[in-house]
């Protein structure tokens, strides 16, 4: 499996490390509600790989979104999530804040195709009720979009 861009590892790693403020905690209430207590410090990150020719295995559909139906599908893990979890089993999501601007990112976009690819036509949903690519879902998701700008900065 060749090696991830030394740049998309970084912005990993950064992330790993500035990844924390604004979020709130889920977790399953006795009602089976979500609900959202204050944010506390995550214990630990999650990332969480695909294996493509799992996800391809069940491509219905083709559409110039789905990595499955392109020239150059992906043959080594992908990326499916990287998330903040903590001990007792909750996780931060659905993070108060600012719209994600992807133009903010653009110098990523390339690699989070290749590296962090949709498997399916349409678009995922997001917490602020838009749709874009599946890592925009989880950039969304966990409030990673702050952190995301900052990385980039600080690596260029």
């Amino acid at each position: 499996m060749a090696p991830l861009p030394a740049r998309l590892l970084l912005s990993l790693q950064l992330l790993t490390i500035l990844f924390g403020s604004g979020c709130a905690t889920r977790f399953r209430d006795a009602g089976d509600r979500e609900t959202a207590p204050a944010q506390r410090e995550f214990d630990f990150f999650k990332l969480s790989l695909l294996w493509p020719g799992t996800e391809c295995r069940h491509t219905r559909r083709c559409c110039s979104a789905n990595a499955c139906c392109r020239s150059s599908s992906p043959t080594e893990f992908t990326i499916h999530g990287l998330w903040a979890d903590y001990n007792d089993g909750t996780w931060p999501a659905c993070c108060e804040g600012s719209q994600f601007n992807e133009s903010e990112i653009s110098t990523l976009l390339s690699d989070l195709t290749k590296y962090w690819p949709t498997y399916q036509c349409g678009s995922s949903s997001t917490c602020h009720r838009s749709k874009g690519p599946f890592w925009a879902h989880e950039v969304f998701k966990l409030k990673l979009n702050v952190f995301l700008i900052d990385v980039i900065q600080y690596t260029t």
